[in-house]
């Protein structure tokens, strides 16, 4: 039998490789909340348990975290990496059977990175003022590395009120009287996130921290699948970063980076995962020079199989 061309068989090992790596980075989450963290929580508005409890799984710093795993070319871009395991406290608030309530539990995530004052254009770790990241609920599997969801938006006089609607509503956890633990359990009437995050008469939610449609949560699914390297998911959320504009619609210039920023509208930087196992997962979305080499060791395999195909036709 023979063997792939030197160069065909270096150039997929070298794809493989990527393709390994880019799958089984970790990444630590913080041991208590911090103030540019992401927010996980959940609610059971409807539920027969734990539907006067709030969830919260804080998910590390919006920018070292989620930015930086999401740019290419950042030192600490990854793919698909672990944020925890949230399980135990998941049965203990809702049950056992947690994942079969997906008319009634419902999970989103939200953080504000730098000022919340108006108009200004000051940057705090490498964000404008305002800028916020928040969460839409995926429409299944999708495609890995694209949105499944409705994005993210702000209209130009709501980033003020927004960010600060969502810093709030976060604070409450860095409050060492309330929060000791990372993930922990709130009664509702110890926090805004619920207030923050309201569900219409229909039992839909609704407008989330005053100005995002639609809201930033979305239920446990009824069935399970498969995203990317993530197995058994249950709830799936698209992760977006929304930056401020000045007065008038212009936009800011870009930084960080990401190309295609426009002020008040969401740029896509991957997905958080929740499987039936308790594990949340965030798969960024991947670095365009991995996925074309991919694309051309598949290419490369792809004619060689077509020669060879052919000189045996023809022998």
């Amino acid at each position: 039998m023979k063997t792939l061309p030197r160069k065909l068989r270096a150039l997929a090992l070298a794809a493989g490789t990527l393709a390994v790596t880019a799958t089984g980075a970790s990444a630590a989450t913080d041991d208590t909340y911090q103030q540019n963290d992401l927010m996980l929580f959940g609610l059971n508005p409807t539920g027969t348990t734990g539907n006067d409890q709030v969830f919260l799984f804080s998910l590390g710093s919006t920018y070292n975290v989620f930015r930086a795993a999401a740019t290419p070319g950042d030192p600490s871009f990854q793919s698909t990496f672990s944020l925890g395991n949230i399980n135990t406290l998941l049965t203990s608030t809702y049950g056992s059977n947690w994942t079969s309530l997906s008319s009634s539990l419902y999970f989103g995530a939200a953080g504000n990175n730098g000022s919340t004052s108006g108009l200004s254009s000051a940057v705090s770790n490498g964000d404008y003022a305002r800028t916020v990241y928040v969460t839409k609920p995926r429409n299944g599997a999708g495609t890995v590395g694209q949105a499944n969801s409705s994005a993210a938006s702000l209209n130009i006089g709501n980033s003020a009120g927004t960010a600060s609607a969502i810093s709030g509503a976060n604070s409450i956890a860095g409050n060492p009287s309330f929060v000791t633990t990372n993930p922990a359990v709130l009664p509702d009437s110890d926090t805004t996130l619920d207030d923050q995050n309201p569900f219409g008469p229909t039992g839909s939610p609704a407008t989330a921290y005053g100005a995002i449609q639609g809201g930033v949560v979305g239920a446990i699914s009824s069935s399970t699948y498969t995203y990317g390297s993530v197995s058994d998911v249950v709830l799936g959320l698209d992760l977006y970063r929304i930056t401020p504009s000045t007065s008038g619609g212009s936009a800011w210039q870009n930084i960080n980076n990401i190309d295609g920023v426009t002020a008040g509208a969401g740029y896509f930087l991957g997905a958080i995962t929740l499987s039936d196992n308790g594990d949340v997962n965030f798969s960024a979305v991947p670095e365009p020079s991995t996925y074309a080499l991919l694309a051309l060791a598949a290419a490369g395999l792809g004619a060689h199989v077509v020669r060879r195909r052919r000189r045996q036709f023809n022998a």
